[in-house]
């Protein structure tokens, strides 16, 4: 094991500050800080990483091997915080090479000067010394820049125009002109020191102070290069857009808004304060902030060169007009969602930031739930949010809804937000569980799911993914350090296959790969072509919330079209090029996969030169993924061994451990750990697979049979020839994974009378069986009395209340009906009918009718269950069908029901604080027809069969 990975991740930039305005940084731990930016001669850095040298300081230093061609310059750059260029800054670097001319310098930029090629503000490199000493550390240095940048500012006015505005320059970067000759060239660095670093902001700050003008007093010249800073300041060319048609809401003339760069998926991450540079080494290149920009967060963002989405201010701040070069975009919502009901309200935003100072405009990019059409002639781009992984959504299913929003947006550049984090509300219910009955907190995050969210969205060819996040990553605590690790891996498999992703023309049907022994469907495959290759990206379809399984040791078969007979097929599964050779059978030409992962990516093309691309590609990610996965597997069988031992100790399941299943995993983990110090990435990743595999399997298997109980006490429900042998259960540990508390809070889900005195209460009395769940505390929730809901004599004098939207759409009725009951005479029937030919919509959009149960006030803390049986009919669209929840879990960890026109159970389990006050809450999601019957709220008791409680006898007075 590598126990001090972990940290060294968590401290990777924690930098010596020993004075004010200076950095020393001794460039000797994970992860490189250098990276290659502008060169000339094809130069691409085939290894980088750390290495041992007697003449480093300390030892350690960080290396760099680039392979070049003719040409003169191939330039490193290490960022930093954006600095004032002046003569007293100065830089120290040791170097140790075998070229001479390699020279230190400073990147200064002019952040009123767009380059039209880079869309970034235009920047000057000012040279130092130059490396003499071949094979020897030789210190290198920079300092007394002004004089030089004053003449290549005139170069600058000459490239650019004489009317260009060079205000404001700043230092964002240390260079190395590394060029070498043509060739393989290593660098070794050591020793970073920057001095007299002085901020652009404190500048800038005291000339807003002032009342001056802060871009007059940073630049001392006008735009004309005269001294005085007197003259008028000119407008400057903007690089999103010129001007404004305030009746279209969306840009009219100048150069095109882009909210995410061409030919990548940007990786955006959710704010909460983490570190940029930190979450840069995570594989991210953007934020979303919930909170306008400052000073702070723009230097910083420089210096990690990352990009910031984030709320535009309520008005411009003049002193930060240099900083804002990181905003990729205005994120145009915040606290108002993006629905039928706002939509005046944030036309009027939108405006306002259309009309903001040229140097102030940014894409706008938004979140809209439903109004796709509204929303997106207001906006550049749209951001559309996958359902929750809880409702267990089938990929098909998925990928159908997403094509019915997207064609909605009129082709807007589109994101896709993924939850990088288990169900929210579930989290804080498990946590208030564990506090309660004294098990640890949770320290494991089941990525599977949400890797398989991002893989379907890749199948989309989106131009970004945002992770949804509402906790933050640098915590240390082992939760947070799991899920970074995990994000980690997931970006690195984006990052890899990105350049055939974006813009790549997608099959909007899909299709299933089956079992070549079976013929069962195991795998979705989304087909995405990008020139001379076509990419299959796989995900399997056996998954559940955050939990997914590969394919269960079976061989998969891929069968291919006509159209790509013949063509060179290569796995890219273990972030390598593994040449496959299909098989020709009666049926077809078949590409047969053994041992699948949860994630499979397939190329096909009739170039052979896309493997060595593709190759190339992987390669640059496989060590750092290849590290994360067999962490992450190391850490997952850890646990599941533990839980495993928990559960069978306690005799909370009916069977034995797998531990054959668990054997061979830490077995293959065992061989990966061994791979993944020798630097043997793509054997170790397969091995590391392997035991990821058998881990996630028999995690599957415990979560069954922890619920196995529950599952089987209902066959003890009066049968019927309509009976339906499944049910939806929502308990919050077994919901994020957390089977330690699970294990200890299983007792309140397996107790044998419950379903005998739940449903059939008059032979639980004749048996003198009393559950442990208290009586039913909602009030009519059998549905005896019928009548109409919207009649006031019926269920509303009980506090039952009814909800409707998009009345112009569809028609909604909920109606207390005789026939259809699953018990007794009554049932409650909830019907949507479109009023027209289209479909309705799925999700947030297509909710049209909404029933609130009474109130049920409870004094103390405790655990709740809430039971209902229903059936659906009709619910034919992606993301339809009756959402049941309560007020405690939310619609996040609602249930969806769909597809059963059989009786079926739902049982949700919550934990409830004092005083709370609880509702049963059902949405129907589209059109079709839902039948509810035996709602019931019931508590958790002490005792089963309490004694009866008598009257003390009263002494008798002599």
């Amino acid at each position: 094991m590598w126990p001090g990975l972990l940290a060294i991740l968590a401290t990777a930039f924690v930098f010596s500050a020993v004075a004010k305005g200076q950095l020393i940084d001794p460039l000797d731990a994970y992860p490189p800080r250098w990276s290659l930016d502008e060169n000339d001669c094809d130069a691409r850095i085939t290894e980088q990483g750390h290495a041992n040298d007697p003449g480093a300081d300390g030892g350690r230093c960080e290396t760099i091997t680039m392979l070049m061609s003719h040409g003169t310059k191939a330039v490193l750059v290490y960022p930093i915080e954006p600095v004032r260029p002046i003569d007293a800054l100065t830089a120290t670097l040791s170097v140790k090479g075998l070229s001479r001319g390699i020279q230190i310098g400073f990147r200064v930029r002019f952040p009123y000067v767009i380059d039209p090629e880079t869309k970034r503000p235009a920047a000057l490199l000012v040279y130092g010394s130059s490396y003499e000493h071949i094979g020897e550390f030789q210190r290198l240095g920079i300092s007394d820049i002004e004089g030089d940048l004053k003449l290549k500012r005139v170069a600058l006015r000459n490239q650019f125009g004489a009317r260009s505005d060079v205000s404001s320059p700043y230092v964002d970067a240390v260079v190395i002109n590394a060029y070498g000759g043509p060739g393989n060239h290593t660098l070794r660095l050591d020793q970073l020191r920057i001095e007299a670093m002085v901020p652009l902001i404190d500048d800038l700050a005291a000339a807003h102070a002032s009342g001056k003008s802060a871009i007059t007093r940073a630049a001392g010249t006008s735009i004309s290069g005269g001294d005085s800073g007197s003259q008028k300041m000119l407008s400057v060319p903007n690089p999103y857009v010129t001007s404004y048609d305030a009746n279209r809401l969306t840009p009219s003339t100048g150069l095109p808004a882009v909210a995410f760069p061409p030919g990548r998926v940007t990786r955006i991450l959710q704010h909460n304060g983490e570190p940029l540079a930190w979450v840069r080494s995570l594989g991210f290149d953007s934020v979303w902030m919930s909170q306008p920009p400052n000073a702070s967060i723009l230097s910083e963002a420089i210096a990690a060169r990352m990009k910031i989405y984030a709320p535009a201010p309520s008005s411009p701040d003049e002193s930060l007009a240099p900083l804002l070069e990181p905003v990729a975009g205005w994120i145009v919502g915040g606290d108002r969602p993006m629905d039928s009901s706002n939509t005046w309200e944030h036309s009027e935003d939108v405006r306002r930031l259309r009309r903001m100072p040229a140097r102030w405009q940014r894409p706008l990019v938004g979140c809209p739930v439903e109004s796709f059409r509204e929303y997106s002639a207001m906006l550049d781009a749209v951001v559309l949010d996958a359902p929750p992984r809880v409702r267990n959504l089938s990929t098909a299913a998925t990928k159908a809804f997403r094509a019915q929003q997207s064609i909605r947006t009129n082709g807007k550049p589109m994101a896709v937000g993924i939850s990088g984090m288990a169900n929210h509300v579930a989290s804080l219910q498990t946590d208030a569980i564990a506090a309660r009955i004294g098990t640890p907190g949770r320290n494991g995050f089941r990525w599977h799911g949400m890797w398989r969210q991002i893989a379907d969205a890749l199948g989309d060819a989106p131009d970004a993914i945002l992770i949804r996040s509402t906790t933050p990553l640098s915590g240390g605590t082992p939760l947070q350090q799991n899920r970074a690790m995990s994000l980690s891996f997931v970006n690195r498999f984006t990052a890899a296959l990105e350049q055939w992703v974006n813009g790549g023309l997608t099959d909007p049907q899909g299709e299933l790969i089956h079992d070549v022994d079976s013929d069962r469907p195991l795998y979705f495959a989304h087909r995405v072509s990008s020139g001379p290759t076509t990419l299959l990206i796989l995900t399997s379809v056996m998954g559940r919330g955050d939990s997914a399984i590969a394919g269960d040791g079976k061989s998969i078969g891929i069968r291919l079209p006509p159209s790509d007979e013949g063509k060179l097929i290569w796995r890219l599964t273990h972030f390598s090029a593994e040449r496959l050779t299909p098989q020709t059978t009666m049926g077809g030409t078949v590409v047969p996969i053994v041992s699948p992962d949860v994630v499979e990516v397939i190329a096909i093309s009739d170039e052979i030169s896309e493997a060595g691309k593709i190759a190339s590609s992987a390669k640059r990610f496989a060590r750092q993924a290849a590290m994360d996965r067999w962490q992450l597997t190391s850490e997952a069988i850890r646990r599941s061994e533990n839980a495993w031992t928990q559960a069978v100790a306690a005799r909370v399941v009916s069977r034995a451990a797998p531990n054959d299943l668990l054997q061979v995993a830490a077995a293959s983990l065992e061989s990966a750990e061994q791979l993944v110090r020798s630097g043997q990435s793509e054997a170790s990743l397969r091995m590391s697979r392997r035991a990821d595999a058998w881990c996630a399997k028999s995690d599957w298997m415990l979560q069954d049979a922890l619920l196995d109980d529950v599952h089987t006490h209902s066959q003890s429900l009066p049968t019927t020839p309509e009976s339906s042998s499944q049910r939806f259960i929502s308990s919050p540990p077994t919901i994020v994974g957390d089977f330690e508390t699970q294990v200890a809070w299983s007792p309140l889900l397996k107790t044998p009378v419950d379903d005998l005195a739940t449903f059939a209460p008059s032979v639980a009395n004749q048996l003198g069986l009393r559950s442990r769940w208290g009586v039913n505390r909602i009030a009519g929730g059998d549905f005896e009395r019928g009548g109409h809901l919207g009649d006031r004599d019926a269920l509303a004098r009980e506090g039952w209340t009814l909800g409707r939207r998009h009345a112009k759409w569809a028609e909604a009725e909920a109606t207390l009906i005789h026939r259809g009951a699953f018990s007794g005479n009554g049932a409650l029937r909830l019907r949507v009918t479109p009023r027209g030919s289209d479909p309705l919509p799925g999700g947030y959009e297509g909710t049209c009718l909404m029933v609130r149960s009474p109130a049920v006030r409870l004094q103390e803390e405790g655990v709740v269950r809430i039971d209902a049986v229903v059936r659906t009919l009709g619910f034919a669209n992606p993301h339809q069908g009756l959402l049941i929840y309560d007020s405690i879990g939310t619609q996040q960890m609602g249930v969806l029901v769909n597809d059963q026109p059989q009786w079926t159970p739902v049982t949700l389990f919550r934990q409830v604080g004092k005083n709370s006050v609880v509702h049963v809450m059902m949405e129907v999601i589209g059109g079709g027809e839902a039948i509810i019957d035996n709602i019931q709220i019931r508590t958790w008791e002490t005792t089963a069969n309490p004694a009866s409680l008598l009257r003390p006898l009263e002494t008798a007075s002599n």
